[in-house]
């Protein structure tokens, strides 16, 4: 059981909710948040419905700045979390300002290792301002440190987890200032799902602004850097939250608090005294030394700094034989369209790529079956160098049949992290089928682990009706007459027009082209479209093409949606142009611009030959 922030420690609950910020508008917005003159800001009760539309369902806890309390959207039905601002503070119009200023970067912050932010708005009736964020089941860090055993592997994956997700926010132009295991929140119990909580204090990096909680301290003595308890100048940033998260780190690798606190006086005597690193791995304790050193110069300065060191530290790969080979996607992607294809649910029913991604957490079931898939899909995002999914889940003699498509840059090695995650959580005799999962390049590992980390939540948007396509001879007017070619159709659920796109064409061997580069380009070729193209419009901003390749093997496509334009040297990058640099830019732009990424793999074969 976890405790939400400033709940008492009698009052056990399962949910955690992140503490006080504040999603709103942008600047140009008329949008004013200004407390009732006659009545002034009020309290609000379980029962009432904020704005008609955030139903208050139960009172969770009362912090410094507001009063968590658990809702519903009483039109969709979801539970989210309420946050509203006490009334002295919400009647104070330079908090408003300062709560519309965290608003601007906490919506726009989009990450899987962040908690998101929904909407910041004023009940006109009450003249309360409120929060609202996603309302998230999990276990607090802090309460299971003693439990867990962590491989070097998970350790670095926890790392590299939340240190991308704080680079996204640094990006943004905040610095959390209070990482702490109180402020982590494991979905499900698992450190492969980590978010990040409690942006309440986040600052605005301009030395010019201020924050709720002013310049100086904010957080517990526990894990603050030297300089926000008064040492080196007192200079805050980026390198303030690597210090923090570097104790984080070594607190789960001991399997406890690190007995930091204290008093003032002791909190500083004890980090200039150093730290104790030996519980950390061989692998990781460089990284780990210098992200806590005492003095801010000597450590890293951004959290881009310590990915770049963890992609360094990484264990070298047994290389994998190319399979070199070139698509003619590019200009004739969309030259020949298959009306013929009928009876597949392309869209809205069940692709042949779908998997099990609704369902209970690992724990929630007995069913061996449902367990074994949600503890896949939870190790899935900490697997370097793959995109896999869940495809099929079935019953086995020895318990489940799970199986798997998409590419590894070591399919043994991705499956030996998939077992350790079962091990993990006592699921003993699955059998994982891998035979649907293509071997990569390393050159495109990089490509890979980035754009993992952009990955929609839900997926599901690309689809294929099978996943083998056979290479057949082509009619005149095709992209390839009378060669041999093989005539791949994919389904495309977009549902929101207002979002741009681009299409991204990938290989085995790390290739990277980009085939459809906007929204206005993809919806120009459907206008060009005529009797025979390779596009349909569905409806709904649902499509199906078809891509016509002239190669045996896998092929890749990956669909990014969100606010554009979306660069090539960002995107879709050149071979030698992938470097933690490029990584950390396509997370950052990707977190400021709300970009998600899906996607899919399927095979052109010879099946004379096959």
């Amino acid at each position: 059981m976890s405790k939400p922030p400033g709940g008492g420690d009698d009052d056990p609950r399962t949910v955690f909710v992140p503490s006080t910020a504040t999603p709103s508008g942008t600047d140009g917005e008329r949008t004013v948040f200004e407390p009732s003159p006659a009545t002034g800001p009020q309290s609000i009760k379980v029962g009432d419905v904020l704005n008609h539309m955030f139903a208050v369902r139960r009172f969770i806890a009362r912090g410094g700045m507001g009063e968590v309390f658990e809702g519903a959207n009483v039109i969709t039905d979801e539970r989210v979390a309420i946050k509203v601002m006490l009334p002295a503070l919400a009647a104070d119009p330079n908090v408003i300002t300062l709560f519309r200023r965290e608003a601007r970067t906490l919506t726009r912050l989009h990450h899987q290792a962040v908690v998101q932010y929904r909407v910041l708005a004023q009940e006109p009736e009450l003249g309360v301002l409120y929060i609202v964020t996603e309302y998230i089941d999990g276990t607090n860090l802090s309460d299971v440190l003693g439990t867990l055993a962590p491989t070097p592997e998970q350790l670095g994956a926890l790392l590299r987890r939340l240190a991308s997700g704080l680079a996204a926010a640094h990006a943004l132009g905040a610095i959390h200032r209070d990482i702490s295991p109180d402020n982590v929140l494991l979905g499900g119990g698992e450190l492969a799902q980590a978010r990040i909580i409690d942006f309440g204090i986040a600052k605005d990096l301009d030395p010019g602004t201020a924050t709720i909680v002013g310049d100086g301290f904010a957080g517990k003595l526990g894990y603050v850097a030297p300089e926000q308890l008064g040492d080196y100048g007192r200079e805050l940033g980026p390198w303030t939250d690597v210090y923090s998260l570097g104790l984080l780190i070594l607190a789960v690798a001991r399997g406890r608090d690190l007995g930091l606190g204290g008093s003032l006086v002791d909190a500083v005597d004890k980090r200039r005294a150093g730290l104790d690193l030996s519980a950390v791995p061989a692998t990781l304790r460089p990284i780990v030394e210098q992200m806590i050193r005492p003095k801010p110069s000597e450590r890293y300065p951004s959290m881009a700094a310590v990915l770049a060191a963890l992609d360094r530290a990484e264990v070298s790969r047994e290389p994998v034989k190319s399979l070199p080979r070139a698509w003619a996607i590019g200009a004739a992607v969309m030259a020949v369209f298959l009306l013929a294809v009928i009876g597949w649910l392309v869209l809205g029913g069940r692709g042949a790529d779908r998997g099990p991604t609704d369902r209970a957490g690992v724990g929630g079931s007995a069913d061996p079956v449902t367990r074994a898939g949600n503890a896949i899909n939870a190790a899935l995002p900490s697997v370097s160098c793959t995109w896999l999914q869940v495809v099929s889940l079935t019953n086995a003699a020895n318990g489940a049949h799970v199986a798997l498509t998409g590419v590894a840059g070591s399919p043994a090695a991705a499956l030996t992290e998939i077992n350790r995650a079962l091990k993990t959580q006592d699921i003993s005799g699955a059998d994982i089928d891998f035979s649907q999962v293509a071997p990569i390049n390393q050159s495109g590992c990089a490509a890979l682990d980035a754009y993992r980390q952009i990955r929609a939540p839900s997926g599901n948007r690309l689809s294929v009706p099978q996943r083998k396509f056979e290479l057949r001879t082509q009619p005149p007017g095709s992209a390839y007459p009378g060669s041999i070619a093989a005539n791949a159709v994919i389904g495309i659920v977009l549902a929101d027009p207002s979002r741009d796109l681009t299409l991204v064409g990938l290989e085995p061997s790390g290739k990277i082209d980009m085939l459809v580069p906007s929204r206005a380009a993809f919806m120009e070729q459907l206008k060009t479209s005529q009797k025979g193209v390779p596009f349909a419009d569905l409806g709904g901003d649902r499509y199906r093409l078809q891509i016509d390749l002239d190669h045996a093997g896998w092929s890749g496509l990956l669909l990014i949606t969100g606010k554009g334009p979306f660069d090539p040297a960002v995107v879709a990058p050149a071979l030698g142009a992938r470097g933690a640099d490029w990584r950390d830019r396509l997370v950052s732009i990707a977190a400021e611009r709300g970009w998600e990424a899906d996607m899919i793999w399927f095979r052109s074969v010879d099946e004379v030959k096959d």
